[in-house]
C-alpha cells in the first residue's frame, strides 16, 4: 500500500519554453543534440514532450536520454536515463503534432537542471525557442547517437534556445505551477546570459522560498516568446500570437493552478488599440476560467526610450492599463509599472534598471519580482 507521501504524488508542470517557428534552421545528418533546462519543482521521475509544430515534414526521435548536469557542461552526472516512447526507444512526431515520453525515473532536485540529449538521423527542420538565454549543443558531424554518453567532449556550442521540448513535467507532491504567457519582457530579453534571471524566475526563487504549507508556494513557468502579440501577426521569429496559442502554451499543461496574461504592448507598437486589446484580454480570461484555473493580468511596461515607441502608442498603453486597474474579469492584477517607472519621465523605465529603452536588465527584472503581492497568485 503506498503512503500518503507517494499518493500526493502527481505530474505538474516543471519547466516550458514556447516554440516559435522553424526558422529555416536543420539538424544533423547524424546528429545529437543536447541542452538544459532549469526545472521549478523537484520530484522523483519526469516526461518530456516532444513537439513539431511549424515543420511540414515528420520529426523523427530515434533517442532520446535525460540525466542531470555534470561539474562542465555539457557534461552529464553519472548515466543518462534513456527515454521512452510507449515503450518505444524513438518516435515519430507528425506535423502540429506532440509527443508525451513515458515517466523516467530521476530524482530532480528543486529549481535543479535537467539535460536532454535527442538524436536524430537524418536531417530536420528544427521547431524551436530562439531565446533560451543558454547554451544549447550539438555534435558536428555524423558521429551517431551519444544520447547515452555522459561526457560532452563531442559537443559544441550551437544556438542560445532550445528545440522540440517544449514542456517537462515533474512527479512531485508541489501544490501546482502557475504559466506566464507573454512577450519579451517574459522571455527575458535584456537579462544577463545564462543567469536565469528573468521575472519568473525570480519570482519562483521568491514562492518557493515560502514554507510548505504556505497555499503561494507554487512554481512559475514561463510561455514568452520575444515580439509576440496578443492577437497581432505571427511569423517564425515572433510565434502565433497569444490567443492562438494559449492551448498548447497554457491550457493543456500539467496541475496549471493559473495563467498570467502578460502581453499587449507589442500590438501597441504595430498600431493596435487598447479597445481592440481589451476585447481579447476578456476572450481570453473566459477561456482560462472554463479550465477551472485561476487568470490574472499584468500591466504594460512603459517602454518610452525604447526604438520607434512614439506619443499615440504611449496613450494606448495608459488606456490599457487603466482598464486592468479598474476592470473585474481577471482575477488578480499583477502591477509591474511602479517597479520599472522613471519619475523622472513618467512612462520610460528607470536609468538603473533599463537594458535598451524597451527591455529591463536583469536587476530590473528582479524589481518586477519583488513587487509582485504573492496573494495574488491565489
Amino acid at each position: 500500500m503506498s503512503t500518503p507521501e507517494e499518493r500526493e504524488q502527481r505530474w505538474v508542470t516543471g519547466w516550458t519554453a514556447s516554440l516559435s517557428g522553424a526558422g529555416g534552421a536543420f539538424a544533423g545528418p547524424d546528429a545529437t543534440i543536447r541542452q538544459t533546462m532549469r526545472t521549478v519543482w523537484g520530484g522523483d521521475a519526469v516526461r518530456i514532450r516532444i513537439s513539431n509544430p511549424y515543420s511540414y515534414a515528420p520529426l523523427r526521435v530515434d533517442a532520446a536520454s535525460i540525466g542531470l548536469p555534470g561539474s562542465t557542461l555539457p557534461d552529464i552526472a553519472g548515466e543518462p536515463v534513456a527515454l521512452r516512447f510507449r515503450g518505444a526507444s524513438g518516435v515519430l512526431v507528425h506535423p502540429g503534432d506532440a509527443v508525451w515520453s513515458d515517466p523516467a525515473v530521476l530524482p530532480v532536485p528543486t529549481r535543479g537542471e535537467v539535460v536532454i540529449s535527442i538524436h536524430v538521423s537524418a536531417p530536420t527542420e528544427v521547431s524551436g525557442h530562439p531565446w533560451g538565454n543558454r547554451f544549447s549543443w550539438t555534435t558536428m558531424g555524423a558521429v551517431g547517437d551519444l544520447t547515452a554518453q555522459s561526457a560532452g567532449a563531442a559537443f559544441r556550442p550551437w544556438t542560445t534556445g532550445s528545440a522540440w521540448v517544449d514542456a517537462i513535467d515533474v512527479r512531485t507532491s508541489g501544490a501546482g505551477s502557475i504559466v506566464a504567457v507573454g512577450d519579451s519582457i517574459t522571455d527575458g530579453a535584456g537579462a544577463d546570459f545564462g543567469t536565469d534571471t528573468r521575472w519568473t524566475d525570480l519570482l519562483t526563487e521568491r514562492t518557493l522560498a515560502l514554507d510548505a504549507a504556505d497555499p503561494r508556494r507554487l512554481g512559475i513557468v514561463n510561455a514568452g516568446i520575444g515580439g509576440n502579440t496578443v492577437a497581432g501577426f505571427g511569423n517564425s521569429e515572433v510565434g502565433p500570437n497569444v490567443v492562438s496559442r494559449l492551448e498548447r502554451d497554457a491550457l493543456s499543461l500539467s496541475g496549471i493552478r493559473a495563467v498570467i496574461i502578460a502581453a499587449g504592448s507589442n500590438d501597441l507598437y504595430l498600431g493596435g488599440t487598447a479597445d481592440a486589446l481589451i476585447a481579447e484580454w476578456e476572450r481570453i480570461a473566459e477561456r482560462i476560467h472554463v479550465r477551472g484555473m485561476r487568470a490574472l493580468i499584468a500591466t504594460i511596461v512603459p517602454r518610452g526610450g525604447g526604438y520607434g515607441w512614439a506619443a499615440p502608442m504611449e496613450r494606448e498603453r495608459e488606456r490599457a492599463n487603466a482598464w486592468i486597474h479598474r476592470q473585474s474579469v481577471y482575477d488578480g492584477v499583477i502591477d509591474f509599472v511602479p517597479a520599472l517607472d522613471d519619475p523622472q519621465e513618467p512612462g520610460s523605465l528607470r536609468p538603473d534598471l533599463d537594458a535598451d529603452g524597451t527591455h529591463p536588465n536583469s536587476k530590473g527584472y528582479r524589481a518586477m519580482a519583488e513587487g509582485v503581492d504573492l496573494d495574488v497568485l491565489i
